[in-house]
Formats: structure tokens, C-alpha cells, sequence
């Protein structure tokens, strides 16, 4: 079983080498908004938090996430995942549980149509809208 393990901020540099490429690979499908460079900085300031899948004392993913707060919402926004079978029920129940000790009343993310099957079929997401882009 996966055991989701949260990361302080001061111990982000100790563990990144261990933790960038399941992030990499993620960040290099969103639209340039942030590299992997600046979420580490993200991460290490504590504006997002690095939670860790942990199996039989390995590290087998990483996600990070923003806390974002609206007038009538609290929300967990995944903004990078990666690693080997850390999309199921038995992850993101744990990550969930986190995230409501943290004040969340809602999780989100921003998926492609691959993704989003992914997360409908192993974590129980529903698909609410698709986000559009243009840049200006």
C-alpha cells in the first residue's frame, strides 16, 4: 500500500532530486504558467506543499498542491503528479483526509482528456468543466 507522506518546506532541497522527474513530467504538459524550476521555489516559500507516495520505503510518486480560497470554497488545487499507481482510491482517500485537516472542502485539478478519464476511473473526480486558453 502507498502511504501519502507530506514534505515541509524546510526539506524540500534534501529531498528534490528524488522527487523532480515524477514532478517533471507533469509541469511539462501544462501551458508554461511554471517550470520545474519555479515550483520548486514555489514549494520551498511554502505557497504549495509536496506530498509524497511512499511504498515499502521507496518513494514511487510525488504531487503538489496550492490551497486556494474562494468566497464559499476552500480548495485543494493539484497543480503537478506524477509516479507509478498514485491515481487510486486508496491515495487520494489519504490525500483528501490531509486535505480537509488543512481546511479544504473541495479538491480540483487541471487535466487533459487522458488525464481526466484517470482520475474519474481511479479517484472518483467528476468533470465539472473543461478549461480553455488563449493567450494574449
Amino acid at each position: 500500500m502507498i502511504q501519502v507522506h507530506t514534505v515541509g518546506s524546510d526539506k524540500v532541497y534534501q529531498i528534490w532530486k528524488d522527487v523532480e522527474g515524477y514532478l517533471k513530467a507533469s509541469i511539462e504538459t501544462n501551458t508554461g504558467d511554471c517550470t520545474i524550476d519555479q515550483l520548486k521555489v514555489l514549494l520551498v516559500e511554502g505557497k504549495q506543499t509536496l506530498l509524497l507516495g511512499i511504498e515499502d520505503d521507496k518513494i514511487v510518486g510525488a504531487m503538489t498542491v496550492e490551497f486556494v480560497n474562494y468566497p464559499n470554497e476552500r480548495v485543494m488545487f493539484i497543480t503537478a503528479l506524477g509516479g507509478r499507481g498514485i491515481v487510486n482510491d486508496e491515495t487520494f482517500s489519504q490525500v483528501e483526509t490531509w486535505a480537509k485537516l488543512q481546511g479544504a472542502t473541495k479538491s480540483a485539478a487541471w487535466a487533459k482528456e487522458a488525464q481526466a478519464r484517470l482520475y474519474q476511473q481511479k479517484a472518483g473526480f467528476t468533470t465539472m468543466r473543461y478549461v480553455m486558453e488563449k493567450k494574449l
